[in-house]
């Protein structure tokens, strides 16, 4: 679990300086990102000055980052929490990151990181697919730091643990995880169903560098968490596109199977 420790030390960049890794020409890089951006403006809303950036994640991603976005163009008062990166056109990393050590102050601010890293035995080459193929979102009602918490690991088990979460989604009509930290008392968790975006999200986008699908995760209760392993995560993502909860999370809300 030492990513945590690693969430509360997210630092805040302008996009101008998060740069591109080497096995990336920055044209082909810029022309990603552009477009990528424009997809976002028009579906989600405008994009913020700055991204946040996990220390841990540096070396491997460091053309990514996370954006918290003001999602008017879905609905207003709704906030979008994303992975911005994972299409990039230096994605997949041929790194990965070891000997992480991350210094924080009594605020629980970066002082100062570090970590070896080393080159990856093997690197799937994916193709047709913008980088890793996809983005990671998390739609809320609220502007609050515990999303934060499940985009740090959605970085973490896809950069450094290598989870296709796309092809796992695929095999099994979307996918469900049970009890993610998502604050610093080891009782603060979610449950998620994790699927591809439903509409008015786009579903079927093209990069410059290849195909890019939105993966949507949404908080669910311990009782549909079970329920769906029964009767699959489809047929729990039509029962909450049925009670117009849709891809929305809310920690608060009642099971829809009550």
């Amino acid at each position: 679990m030492k990513f945590i420790k690693f969430l509360l030390g997210l630092t805040t960049l302008t996009a101008s300086t998060i740069g591109f890794a080497q096995n990336s020409s920055e044209k082909e890089w810029q022309q990603v990102y552009d477009a990528r951006e424009a997809i976002y403006e028009k579906n989600i809303g405008k994009l913020p000055n700055d991204i946040m950036k996990a220390p841990n994640l540096f070396g491997i991603w460091p053309g990514g980052g996370f954006y918290v976005i003001p999602a008017d163009k879905i609905k207003k008062g709704l906030w979008v929490y994303s992975t911005f990166g994972f299409t990039n056109s230096d994605m997949p990393s041929t790194v990965t990151a070891t000997e992480i050590e991350v210094e924080h102050d009594n605020q629980g601010r970066v002082i100062s990181s570090s970590s070896k890293l080393e080159k990856k035995s093997e690197t799937i080459p994916l193709s047709g697919k913008a980088g890793h193929g996809y983005e990671v979102l998390m739609i809320a009602k609220e502007n609050a730091e515990w999303p934060l918490w499940f985009m740090q690991w959605t970085g973490n088990i896809v950069l450094l643990n290598d989870v296709d979460l796309l092809a796992r989604v695929e095999k099994n009509n979307g996918l469900t995880v049970e009890a993610i930290p998502v604050g610093n008392d080891e009782n603060d968790t979610i449950n998620v169903l994790i699927t591809k975006a439903q509409k008015p999200l786009p579903t079927d986008i093209k990069l410059p560098n290849g195909n890019m699908q939105l993966l949507v995760a949404t908080v669910i209760t311990d009782e549909e968490m079970e329920w769906s392993i029964e009767n699959g995560r489809d047929a729990l993502l039509k029962k909450l596109m049925d009670a117009n909860i849709g891809q929305i999370s809310d920690r608060n809300r009642p099971s829809v199977l009550k």
